[in-house]
């Protein structure tokens, strides 16, 4: 999925540098920066970095993919799909769609956080349960749990990807196929 440039790419900005990911995390959940936190980013964030966190984030379908490592944010309903009806599916989709558009929102803010609109769909108010049909309170809540954890976790696996600034790409490479055949 990864180029060596694209190693290299997150290995100069992320490898030793877990501030950087603090703060590309605090603008994907819609925490708010500090002046420093706002230079920080602003400072991380340029169109290389952006399609780098893109490719592993967010992303689309790309035909240049190896090999079974085709795949976009829609694919984590395929167990679900097996396993469960329509109706059961109908909430599931809703969340899904929910997900997807507050990412795609959050990456117009990440891509310029000078110039992103002001977001419509505000993380925090998907956790209040008052007031929400039963239907609401799921699908919004779904969304939220599972974007609180993908976003982390994605962010945890740019954090593995970039390794540590002495290692090589040949042996962060070595490092990363070792890894995927545990």
């Amino acid at each position: 999925m990864f180029s060596d440039a694209d190693l290299s790419l997150l290995k100069n900005t992320f490898a030793d540098n877990d501030d950087r990911l603090y703060v590309v995390r605090k603008v994907l959940l819609q925490f708010p920066l500090d002046e420093a936190e706002r230079a920080l980013f602003k400072g991380t964030m340029n169109d290389a970095v952006y399609d780098v966190l893109k490719k592993r984030i967010f992303p689309e379908i790309d035909p240049d993919s190896p090999l079974f490592q085709i795949g976009d944010f829609y694919q984590s309903l395929t167990n679900d799909l097996g396993s469960k009806g329509v109706e059961e599916m109908a909430p599931r989709f809703e969340a899904k769609q929910l997900e997807y558009d507050y990412l795609e929102q959050q990456f117009l803010v990440l891509k310029d956080i000078d110039q992103a609109p002001p977001p419509t769909i505000i993380l925090d108010r998907m956790k209040g349960l008052k007031g929400k049909s039963d239907h609401d309170r799921y699908v919004q809540t779904t969304a939220r749990n599972y974007l609180l954890g993908y976003i982390d976790s994605m962010l945890m696996h740019i954090k593995t990807l970039a390794g540590q600034k002495e290692e090589s790409i040949d042996d962060a490479k070595k490092r990363l196929q070792k890894d995927s055949n545990k």
